[in-house]
């Protein structure tokens, strides 16, 4: 067989035919294919990312819900500026339940909060010791939030298991001053 110019032109076309295929059609093919995936690559970590993301939010709303039912027993807890008086009448009511002397019942100026006020009172009763324990218990039991700041205890040498105690107490109210929600 001669090799002649018409053979060496039909087999340069040969080999150009597959070249040029591999060039101008697969080669861009692939490079499109390539970047499609990772573009989806990308877009799948994104996604998990965003899963991830929405389960936190999820468990961040129940915290939030938690929160708020917590911060609404508290303001429940806490009366509002005008009933302070009850709640002023219901210890010196306790402190005469338990026969305790009330020597010194006086409020002082409430000191305004974050979002709640205080009012302190200074007290000072005298009586039985026994009597005396039964009134703290039943002073935390009640229904708003009372704190005793500071107490000072003396024992009556006079009369065994008497005692007289001075002590800061303090009732913590809503000022009522602006509406919260």
């Amino acid at each position: 067989m001669k090799l002649g110019f018409r053979e060496l032109l039909f087999l340069l076309l040969l080999l150009a035919v597959p070249m040029g295929a591999y060039m101008w059609i697969f080669k861009p093919a692939n490079a499109h294919i390539e970047q499609q995936r990772q573009e989806i690559d990308a877009k799948t970590q994104k996604l998990a990312s965003l899963r991830k993301a929405l389960v936190g939010i999820k468990d961040l709303n129940d915290e939030v819900k938690k929160l708020r039912e917590a911060v609404d027993f508290f303001e429940a807890k806490l009366p509002k500026h005008h009933e302070i008086h009850r709640v002023l009448e219901q210890v010196t009511k306790i402190a005469e339940r338990h026969r305790l002397d009330t020597r010194l019942f006086k409020t002082l100026k409430p000191h305004p909060l974050a979002a709640y006020s205080e009012q302190p009172i200074e007290l000072e009763v005298a009586g039985n010791f026994n009597a005396y324990y039964q009134f703290l218990l039943e002073l935390e039991k009640l229904p708003r939030i009372t704190k005793v700041k500071n107490m000072d205890l003396a024992k009556n040498k006079d009369d065994e298991g008497h005692m007289e105690a001075t002590m800061n107490v303090s009732i913590y109210f809503d000022p009522g001053t602006a509406a919260r929600g």
